[in-house]
């Protein structure tokens, strides 16, 4: 039997009362004035501090005023203080952290050190300087409470900005060519929403007390208007003679504050998801049958075109296609590493080139750097980054960061992660439509019958559905489907793929495999691929660059290198694959002793290769044609490498590996 769970946020009962001392708080504050008994301003001086009584339930104060009927029109004090002070918080600190933080740089640096000078003063210390300056009064008080809190909202506000900016769904956004203004408002913003809510409720209960505090030493509400403050002033002179006084608004100030602050964390752990159900409406995928994984896929869009005839003799694209992307001495730079170095590298229309190597070996950071999506501290430099379109060759070295889009517009990107890819608060159609209004000239109508084809082109089952979801409400291979829907929305030149099966189960990758094969062969894309599994190359790529520590070591036709790889490095790659030979599970041999450092001199695979000699750790190797390979190892024409003993067959789909 399992142990019972534990009570969530919402259901506990502490919640519950808060929530109820909360809304009857809010009664009291709409309705308060009408429902006091007495005229809270208007004195009996028969009655000067008397007890609690039939007529006066919580007694009288020091001028003979009934302290519940100021208790109740304080209520309303308070409320309007909290509200004032919030929004204004809110107001200036969200704007400001959400700007600096995804623009950074410079303007962020400045900002911030005026913003951490700020914070570093108590709210109300800084209140009082203000008011000193623009006078005192409830508003007054409560527009130097919100700009002594907006500092704290801001830096929250950046924080996560900053750490928002970096999800996938937000460069897929800006491949799609959505501005600055649409990231900020339409994507970082609502998903950083919650947590914006919760420090909300944690500036409205300071406020409260802020309030209260400014009150008691008279720079709040003007007499002989009530609030807790002031109340708890009229105490303090007769606390000797009737210490009840002080009892009501101190009970009012902390019950409010708590009930707050409680329901503030059950907002948290709502936000964190320990008291949510799993979505409702969530489509369950839709397997196909073997012979469907199989079959063409038909394009209801792009007119099919003739398969292009793939060779695998020599380095280069047979059939006459023409230049696509041309790439030359790219290298990206990070304040203390080096990702990429003097990579060369091009893709032909209809052309399927695959990036391979280890984890941290540069492939994602090369790629990135070709769709415009790095930013600083990220230096990207190139003797030549350009791309032949329909309007002529363009260049990324010649585009300021605000002209990238002009350049995006011409790419597709599906990244590693297709949950992670699409904004998790908006639906699938949603952000297809955003895709397909960089194309321009469609009507809403246009937009939608254009969603459900591209949908329906990457072999979605009931696409008008999917179209209506929110990302977790789909399967991981249905994710990826809608990704590379999204990529093919505005017709690119280019498809970047970044490692577009890893996250996905064998029977998913192959399925994505099959349908990146049809739709480039339909559509004639110039396809890059990033990938650590050679499988996937081998079933997908023409050409292949074999990347270590940042450098192209080898660059061969896919069928080359899988039968007669040329670096030492390609080599050990192929042999790394597990296999099957005889029916027997091969597994690769790897020499965890090997060193992993990158040498200063020399040639940076030197420390693991057993072919090594004293000359390789003195002289780098540049890329040489060797046995149609274009390889950086200064011994490759005397090493007779090891490959893997199977025909290049096997690794098409069906074969064992």
């Amino acid at each position: 039997m399992s142990a019972p769970e534990a009570p969530t946020a919402r259901e506990s009962p502490i919640v519950k009362i808060a929530w109820g001392l909360i809304l009857l708080l809010v009664g009291v504050a709409i309705l308060g004035p009408w429902l006091s008994p007495h005229d809270p301003n208007l004195g009996d001086f028969s009655k000067i501090m008397v007890g609690p009584s039939s007529e006066n339930w919580l007694g009288t104060d020091n001028l003979g005023r009934d302290t519940l009927s100021r208790l109740m029109v304080g209520t309303r004090i308070a409320a309007l203080a909290g509200l004032e002070a919030t929004a204004i918080a809110i107001a200036v600190g969200v704007p400001i952290g959400i700007t600096v933080g995804f623009l950074g740089g410079a303007l962020d640096r400045l900002v911030m050190r005026v913003v951490d000078a700020v914070a570093a003063i108590p709210a109300l210390v800084f209140a009082i300087a203000i008011i000193a300056a623009i006078g005192g009064g409830l508003t007054q008080a409560m527009i130097a409470v919100g700009l002594a809190f907006s500092a704290s909202v801001a830096r929250l506000a950046r924080g996560l900005t900053l750490s928002e900016r970096e999800r996938l769904y937000v460069d897929g956004a800006r491949v799609v060519g959505l501005g600055r203004s649409s990231l900020l408002l339409r994507h970082i913003l609502p998903n950083i929403g919650g947590p914006l809510v919760v420090i909300a409720t944690t500036v409205f209960a300071q406020a409260i007390v802020t309030e209260a505090g400014l009150s008691f030493i008279g720079l709040g509400v003007e007499i002989p208007d009530a609030s807790w403050g002031s109340m708890l002033t009229n105490a303090q002179r007769v606390h000797r003679d009737n210490p009840f006084q002080s009892v009501p608004p101190g009970v009012a100030i902390f019950i409010t504050v708590l009930a707050i602050n409680i329901v503030g964390d059950s907002l948290l752990r709502r936000r964190r998801g320990e008291s949510f159900d799993h979505p409702a409406g969530h489509l369950e995928p839709v397997i196909a049958r073997s012979k469907d994984v199989d079959a063409p896929i038909v394009d209801p869009i792009a007119q099919p075109m003739t398969n292009l005839d793939r060779t695998a003799a020599g380095a280069d694209w047979a059939g006459g296609a023409s230049r696509v992307l041309t790439v030359r001495s790219l290298s990206v730079n990070y304040p203390t590493t080096t990702a990429v170095l003097s990579a060369d590298f091009h893709v032909d229309e209809g052309e399927v080139v695959a990036l391979v190597g280890e984890s941290g070996s540069g492939k994602t950071s090369a790629v990135m750097a070709v769709a415009a999506l790095l930013t600083p501290p990220a230096d990207v430099r190139a003797a030549e980054l350009s791309l032949a379109t329909p309007s002529g060759d363009m260049s990324l070295l010649d585009m300021s960061r605000s002209e990238q889009r002009r350049w995006r517009s011409q790419l597709g990107v599906v990244f590693q992660e297709p949950a992670a890819s699409l904004n998790p608060l908006q639906t699938v159609g949603r952000q297809m439509a955003d895709a397909l209004k960089r194309v321009g000239g469609m009507s809403r109508r246009e937009i939608s019958d254009r969603t459900i084809e591209l949908l329906t082109a990457v072999g979605l089952p009931r696409p008008a559905e999917v179209a209506r979801l929110r990302p977790d409400q789909i399967s991981g291979g249905m994710a990826q489907r809608v990704v590379i829907a999204q990529a093919l929305a505005s017709e690119p030149r280019l498809l970047i793929a970044d490692e577009p099966t890893t996250a996905l189960d064998v029977t998913i990758q192959a399925e994505i495999i099959t349908l990146l094969k049809q739709l480039g062969e339909q559509r004639g894309l110039a396809v890059l691929l990033v990938t650590h599994d050679l499988g996937v190359a081998a079933e997908l790529a023409d050409r292949t660059l074999v990347m270590y520590q940042g450098r192209v070591v080898e660059r061969a036709p896919m069928a080359g290198l899988v039968t007669a790889p040329q670096h030492p490095y390609a080599s050990e790659l192929l042999l790394s694959v597990p296999r099957n030979v005889g029916g027997v599970r091969i597994e690769p041999k790897i020499d965890r002793s090997a060193s992993l450092a990158v040498p200063t001199a020399g040639c940076v695979y030197a420390p693991r290769c057993e072919h090594a000699t004293p000359e390789c750790r003195e002289r780098e190797p540049v890329l040489r044609n060797v046995r149609s390979h274009l390889v950086a190892c200064i011994h490759a024409e005397e090493l007779d490498l090891p490959a893997i003993p199977v025909e290049p067959s096997a690794f098409e789909p069906g074969g064992e590996r």
